[in-house]
């Protein structure tokens, strides 16, 4: 998937993941196989550099909300939610702070997120 996306968009797929691995304060290892599984596919060899930049320019869920507006292609914000949906499943403990950046996403960009729940 990273190697359809923008810089901008890879920007608000890593900050969405990072925002959900903080909610609940623990990383798990399955959140770090996730992050690893997403930093070695193709078309994210700028993995390190788009996490660097996210570290430096996101600093709150403000920031954050900002950037996930600023995304355009209908098929990226699939993509990008679908993908936020499975990385907050990924500890088994769905903290209502990533079910509000989840909600969020979904009505920003006319989304259902019943799209991705019906798909289990």
């Amino acid at each position: 998937m990273p190697k359809t996306l923008t810089n901008e968009e890879k920007m608000v797929l890593i900050a969405v993941m990072k925002y959900i691995v903080s909610t609940d304060g623990l990383i798990t290892e399955r959140e770090i196989d996730d992050i690893n599984d997403l930093a070695e596919e193709n078309g994210f060899e700028d993995f390190q550099k788009v996490f660097d930049e996210v570290d430096r320019t996101v600093k709150s869920l403000d920031d954050l909300k900002k950037l996930i507006k600023k995304v355009e292609n209908e098929e990226s914000m699939l993509n990008i939610l679908k993908y936020a949906v499975e990385f907050s499943r990924a500890d088994a403990d769905i903290n209502p702070r990533e079910n509000e950046i989840l909600k969020f996403m979904s009505k920003e960009w006319g989304i259902s997120l019943n799209t991705f729940i019906d798909e289990e």
